[in-house]
């Protein structure tokens, strides 16, 4: 009798679910001031997810309103569709702290270095600063040389700040 080993893997349904609300409701570690998603979090996911499939969106929401948790459930979402790996880009370290606090809280699993197995087989996020993406030495890839890591999906947190940073990185100021 033949073994049907798609039967043996179990998944739980956060696996299969695309839709960021959906995937939020069905978090099983999520701490419990997560209970709900706020109304401007859901027409931002709601709007995301409609348009997913376009590249460079922008999407603006308040201080305060709940930007982290959208950003990491959009990027779970393109984890469950098989759109990574994925990696969520923070001005600096302070920032990735607060990331990885709240991706603790909510469940979602999250690493901090690029070489992690679970970055590379796209089953958790990166979380990192921007000057480890955009430097003249980049794991990810400069030019014609150096490593090159496929990225499926990348979340620039703060874009404002994420832009004077590279600034700084790639500026030659002589007195």
């Amino acid at each position: 009798m033949p073994i049907d080993f798609d039967k043996l893997v179990g998944g739980d349904s956060m696996d299969v679910l695309i839709e960021p609300r959906k995937i939020f409701s069905t978090l099983p570690n999520k701490a419990a001031k997560y209970s709900y998603l706020r109304d401007v979090q859901s027409e931002v996911l709601d709007s995301w997810f409609a348009r997913r499939d376009e590249s460079d969106l922008l999407l603006k929401m308040n201080t305060g309103g709940g930007k982290t948790v959208v950003g990491l459930l959009i990027l779970q979402s393109c984890l469950n569709e098989k759109k990574g790996p994925v990696v969520y880009v923070a001005p600096d370290h302070f920032l990735c702290d607060q990331v990885r606090l709240e991706a603790g809280q909510l469940g979602i699993p999250i690493v901090t270095e690029y070489s992690s197995l679970e970055f590379k087989r796209a089953e958790a996020i990166l979380v990192i600063p921007v000057h480890t993406l955009i430097n003249g030495k980049s794991a990810f890839g400069v030019g014609q040389e150096g490593v090159r890591m496929r990225i499926g999906s990348v979340l620039i947190d703060d874009a404002h700040a994420c832009l004077a940073t590279a600034e700084g990185q790639f500026t030659l100021k002589i007195p």
